[in-house]
């Protein structure tokens, strides 16, 4: 993500912790600031490589879930994934999700949620929130300070959502099937976590970053590669990596 706001196609100035999500951003509502409550810009690219902006992303549009509050961070991590390939895109195949660690939840300071929308369409038409412990399936329950919304990544089945702070000691990650990420419920949810699946029970942060090598993204993509398995690095703070194997569903 660029670390401004380029030229013509994007509106207002560009401010110090701006970025494409722009999770620095101050929003106003009327006469009130809030800083740091976040957006994201969406952009379009054409194959001629014509630049449009279809929509901007906060919590202050009409339909979206929320309300924009100082420190919010909307925008923070950001992931998106064509969920058929193969096909023309459509509202329910083009999804972006929106990581917003600074949300508050009852008096939960920062435990954070992820928003998911459409590429296509109004964002308000399919907003969708996740929560620890809400119907959309994300395990364990709201907690302060669990940023939840800092770490993400998403392949064309799953949404991966990293929950290094807790309330697993010492973190995990967590895969959502993209149904229960877009209003779904049901569906089995991945985890991972040091002490599970052959992880050695050690570290600290376990989920900080996940990385997929670039050589099987295009297999864990392609809802054809169901049954495969591929590699997946699931890095701890401490920088060291954990491989695991990831099962195409």
């Amino acid at each position: 993500m660029p670390s401004d706001r380029p030229v013509d196609f994007v509106p207002d100035k560009a401010e110090a912790g701006d970025g494409f999500g722009s999770p620095g951003e101050t929003l106003w509502v009327g006469t009130t600031s809030f800083p740091e409550a976040g957006m994201v810009h969406t952009l379009r690219v054409t194959a001629s490589g014509t630049v449009s902006q279809p929509a901007q992303i906060h919590q202050g549009v009409a339909g979206v879930n929320g309300a924009s509050a100082a420190g919010d961070h909307f925008g923070t991590a950001l992931a998106a994934a064509n969920t058929a390939p193969n096909s023309v895109g459509t509202a329910s195949t083009m999804l972006p999700a929106v990581g917003v660690p600074g949300e508050d939840i009852g008096t939960a300071t920062d435990a954070g949620i992820v928003q998911t929308f459409s590429l296509l369409g109004a964002p308000g038409d399919s907003d969708h929130w996740i929560e620890a412990g809400n119907a959309r399936g994300l395990p364990g329950t709201p907690g302060a300070s669990q940023r939840v919304g800092s770490h993400l990544d998403a392949t064309g089945t799953h949404l991966w959502i990293g929950m290094p702070y807790g309330p697993a000691e010492r973190g995990a990650v967590h895969a959502l099937p993209w149904t229960n990420a877009m209003g779904g419920t049901g569906d089995t949810v991945l985890t991972h976590e040091p002490g599970l699946n052959g992880l050695p029970l050690t570290g600290k942060a376990f989920g900080m970053a996940i990385r997929r090598p670039e050589a099987v993204r295009a297999r864990t993509d392609d809802p054809d590669a169901a049954g495969e398995s591929v590699p997946l690095d699931l890095v701890r703070r401490d920088g060291v990596p954990r491989r695991g194997r990831l099962i195409c569903r």
